[in-house]
């Protein structure tokens, strides 16, 4: 007999010379009798590549592959011994792997090449369903494999069979989050556009139809259970949503008469994110929901579908007496806010008569929100009303007006800005605000494409000089006001600034002084780049 101490790999290249009989006997004695785990792991690779040449020794060799991966107490063996099993490719192997895959605890190297090896041998429904019992599975290599595996499945056959487990008692409602978001990754990777179906309706009719067939069990399974923050999940809600369009709207909507408070609350979110204008009555009616999260929801909701009819209703929620209101609850008010700016976005032509007729109320709340949204809108149209704005007597009003013409940049208004500065009854904060609304406007203006007529350019000159003025004159006021001066000079001063500049470098106020000097520099190196020129 052959020397029993020959290596496996040379076992294997010497077959022929030794004889398969004699070449599988030394590699078994190798597997059974070795000291040497690395030897045995690659006799059993060898083995395995061996068997194939001979019909008369598969059922030796099969046999051995069965204990060893029963029985051996090493985790590399019992891995190799699987992906032997699985490249021979027959039938008969998949009771023992199975039987193996039940065992608890198990390795989760071994569990990953027993997958590997059934998927090998073969991948019908028992084994589909048998990997989709491990889509929720705790390690990610495992989650990942079988992903990858079932997705490698023709597409009808896939979501038929996940569809089907959405029905399962047995599975966790984690285990269908999994199940939905591989509808959603199958549907994304066959879809060419979600603008409509009929991609879908051409080529795979029957997805759609089990999608409309299976609507109410993906609308149980989802609603309850969505987490908006897990991206992959919403993401494959929203493809299956959109896809089944109207199918689903009477019964999303019917979920926000349901007493859970986190169901209606993801009813509220999908109305919203599909943006169902049917659902915008019952939005309505959950603004003023006993549970803050839903009301949030509904506010938010209102402004992604963009019903512009939706407006008065969300403004009616601040036309309140109590003035002290948006302290209490300044969160809330700005979740209207957004969601009446987004809804005028999303209607460019719509008209801004209603809330110009707000600001002729005597609500200093709503006056000063409706300020607000203008400034986020930022149309051209809007300098009128609000320059008007800023005689109000309210504080917050007048505060939100001069944002928002500083967002509109119309230079209309540096007059009536410059004035709000130079008035000495005026609060500090309105003057930086005014100062900060100056800066927005000379950057939209001055740094702007396109030419600029003489006459603008030497209005803008003139306005910049009055600052100029103020400041130089007006060493006492407040240091933040100054230094947003200092940061306009900074930009758009020349050598007509820089005496205001020095005077504020002895600034009481360290950060003045600091922010002065690095003015004074940037002037200095313009100047000089320009001479240059």
């Amino acid at each position: 007999m052959p020397n029993s101490k020959i290596l496996p790999q040379e076992i294997f290249q010497r077959r022929e010379e030794l004889g398969l009989k004699n070449s599988i006997g030394l590699l078994i004695k190798i597997i059974e009798a070795d000291p040497n785990d690395n030897k045995r792991q690659s006799a059993i690779k060898f083995l395995g590549l061996i068997r194939n040449d001979s019909t008369l020794l598969k059922k030796e060799s099969f046999e051995i592959f069965e204990n060893l991966l029963i029985s051996d107490n090493n985790i590399d063996i019992k891995c190799e011994a699987a992906k032997a099993l699985g490249k021979s490719r027959h039938e008969s192997a998949l009771k023992p792997l199975k039987w193996a895959l039940e065992q608890e605890p198990i390795d989760i190297q071994i569990k990953i090449s027993i997958l590997k090896a059934i998927r090998k041998i073969r991948f019908q429904i028992p084994e589909i369903q048998l990997f989709i019992k491990e889509l929720d599975n705790n390690y990610h290599s495992i989650k990942e494999l079988v992903k990858n595996q079932l997705l490698s499945l023709d597409p009808e056959t896939l979501i038929k069979i996940l569809l089907e487990s959405l029905k399962e008692d047995i599975f966790s409602e984690n285990h269908k989050k999994e199940a939905i978001i591989l509808i959603g990754l199958e549907l994304s990777s066959i879809n060419i556009s979600f603008q409509d179906s009929s991609f879908l309706k051409i080529k795979y009719p029957e997805i759609l139809s089990m999608l409309n067939q299976n609507k109410n069990i993906l609308l149980e399974s989802i609603v309850p259970n969505l987490k908006e923050e897990n991206l992959e999940l919403m993401n494959s809600v929203l493809i299956i949503f959109k896809l089944l369009g109207n199918e689903i709207n009477e019964g999303l909507i019917g979920f926000l008469r349901y007493d859970d408070f986190i169901i209606k609350k993801n009813a509220i979110k999908l109305i919203g994110k599909l943006h169902v204008k049917e659902g915008v009555n019952s939005l309505l009616e959950n603004l003023d929901d006993m549970y803050e999260e839903v009301s949030k929801a509904s506010i938010e909701a209102l402004g992604e579908i963009g019903e512009i009819s939706a407006v008065p209703e969300l403004l009616k929620v601040l036309d309140i007496e109590d003035v002290h209101y948006e302290y209490i609850d300044l969160d809330f008010k700005f979740y209207i806010l957004d969601a009446i700016k987004k809804i005028y976005q999303n209607n460019k032509d719509a008209s801004f008569n209603f809330l110009y007729s707000k600001l002729e109320t005597d609500n200093d709340v709503l006056k000063e929100s409706v300020a607000y949204i203008l400034g986020e809108i930022a149309y051209e149209e809007f300098i009128a009303p609000l320059l008007k704005l800023l005689n109000e007597k309210n504080f917050d009003t007048r505060k939100n007006a001069i944002i928002a013409l500083g967002k509109i940049g119309n230079k209309e208004a540096i007059d009536p800005l410059l004035n709000i500065v130079k008035d000495p009854n005026n609060y500090w904060l309105l003057k930086k605000v005014a100062v900060d609304a100056l800066y927005n406007i000379y950057i939209k203006n001055l740094y702007a494409k396109g030419s600029k007529s003489a006459e603008s350019e030497r209005s803008f000159v003139i306005y910049k000089e009055k600052l100029i003025e103020y400041l130089n004159n007006n060493l006492d006021e407040n240091f933040k006001v100054k230094l947003s001066m200092i940061k306009f000079l900074g930009v758009f001063g020349d050598n007509s600034a820089l005496n205001a500049l020095l005077r504020q470098v002895n600034d009481f106020q360290r950060v003045v002084r600091i922010a002065a000097s690095k003015a004074i520099k940037k002037i200095e190196k313009r100047l000089e780049d320009e001479n240059e020129n």
